[in-house]
């Protein structure tokens, strides 16, 4: 049971995750002609959880961390690329419906096992 909830808890991250990254992606949309505006992401979910491995936390994830994203600007300083945010939220998007997917399945699983066939 234990390695069932702690599906739950990584299901529940990634999806944090992934809707965090989509609010970066909106924002970044959103400012894609303002003067000097740094695109923003945050790292990948592997790469977080890859941390967390290493460092021995078992704290929840934490997605907040907003990062500049390296890229080639444009004349007025911006570097936020619609074609690579459009294709960012499609990824975010996926992410997202994979996570609640493996939420919904697990969940399944534990009615099954308790009797309640829903």
């Amino acid at each position: 049971m234990a390695h069932t909830v702690s599906l739950l808890d990584l299901s529940s991250n990634m999806a944090r995750h992934a809707a965090t990254r989509h609010s970066l992606i909106s924002q970044n949309i959103a400012n894609a002609d303002t003067p000097g505006y740094k695109a923003q992401d945050v790292a990948d979910f592997s790469a977080v959880m890859e941390s967390q491995k290493l460092s021995g936390t078992d704290a929840g994830i934490n997605p907040l961390e907003a990062l500049d994203r390296p890229s080639v600007g444009s004349p007025n300083g911006n570097t936020v690329s619609l074609e690579d945010e459009l294709m960012r939220g499609s990824k975010a998007q996926q992410d997202h419906e994979l996570a609640v997917s493996i939420y919904r399945s697990t969940l399944t699983m534990m009615k099954t096992a308790v009797g309640k066939n829903l």
